[in-house]
């Protein structure tokens, strides 16, 4: 997809390293453009007219500039509205607090009632300093403590995963080792060669086993602090399965012939044919045929 600078109208497809960067107002302006037009560290911006910062520009990371506007608003809003569902007494309560910041959002990246939302968005920090700093401490202690959890998992797994080399090369070694000693075996006795050969295969598939691990370290849930253990589940190998097919009958038994529904009890509740019914050349054996047909025909039963 081919995009383009608004203020010097560059595009990727003449420079294929175009980079373009957007600020609050969610309008984008190339590396370059922010470069010659942002002389000093503040500037109004080319399309709106809103004094911008330069260090605010960023890598733009949505085609649709909307988006990347939406999302620029709605970062800055919620680290000042970062109250959780335990600060409120209900539920409801805190889905009207939610619903307000979803207006507020709304209101900013559609251009709709700026002044007023802003305004409303000041008071709210005024009125909720204290509160929004001690927000903004906890959740600053709850990434490092996530951080934290994850260097500790990822150095679990490094040890794991050290271990399972170590022994992958240990087994390797001797391998390579019992294979030298076949070898020199055979070159230097006189004894049958078979015998050795099959002391050999059943030392290399002693060999072949895998050795057994030792459980993973205590591992902390992310999030939470409690520590919960990470067993290891041996693998147990069963008889092979082989697969046979299963029989699936799609005939049910077959129709009477005729001659035979008469004499089977069929004709027990009929009734007797009118002179027009039997002035068509049918009959009763063939009339009840076709029902029997008819009433078996959604049964797969093939006459």
């Amino acid at each position: 997809m081919e995009i383009a600078c608004p203020r010097c109208r560059t595009s990727n497809y003449q420079n294929p390293h175009l980079k373009l960067l957007v600020n609050v107002c969610g309008h984008r302006l190339c590396s370059y453009c922010v470069e010659a037009h942002f002389r000093h560290p503040t500037a109004n911006c080319p399309e709106c007219g809103k004094l911008l910062r330069r260090s605010e520009f960023r890598a733009q990371l949505f085609e649709d500039a909307s988006v990347e506007r939406e999302v620029d608003v709605r970062r800055r809003i919620v680290r000042d509205f970062n109250k959780s569902e335990k600060d409120f007494a209900t539920l409801r309560e805190y889905n009207d607090y939610l619903e307000e910041i979803e207006q507020i959002i709304f209101n900013l990246a559609n251009g709709v009632d700026v002044e007023k939302t802003k305004e409303k968005v000041e008071k709210y920090r005024q009125d909720h300093q204290s509160q929004i700093l001690k927000s903004r401490h906890m959740q600053i202690r709850k990434m490092h403590a996530l951080e934290q959890e994850l260097q500790a998992d990822a150095e679990v797994d490094e040890m794991q995963a050290k271990i399972k080399r170590a022994e992958e090369d240990r087994l390797a070694g001797m391998r390579k080792k019992a294979r030298q000693d076949v070898i020199d075996l055979l070159a230097s006795t006189s004894s049958h060669a078979s015998e050795m050969v099959r002391e050999h295969l059943q030392k290399m598939e002693d060999l072949s086993r895998p050795a057994e691990i030792a459980p993973a370290p205590a591992k902390k849930t992310l999030g939470t602090g409690h520590e919960t253990f990470v067993p290891v589940i041996p693998m147990h190998e069963g008889e092979a399965y082989y697969y046979s097919p299963q029989p699936f009958v799609t005939q049910g038994p077959p129709l009477p012939d005729l001659a035979d529904i008469s004499q089977q009890g069929y004709a027990r509740n009929w009734r007797s044919l009118t002179a027009t019914e039997a002035a068509g050349g049918f009959t009763m054996d063939q009339a009840c045929s076709r029902a029997l047909l008819d009433a078996f025909s959604g049964l797969f039963v093939v006459g």
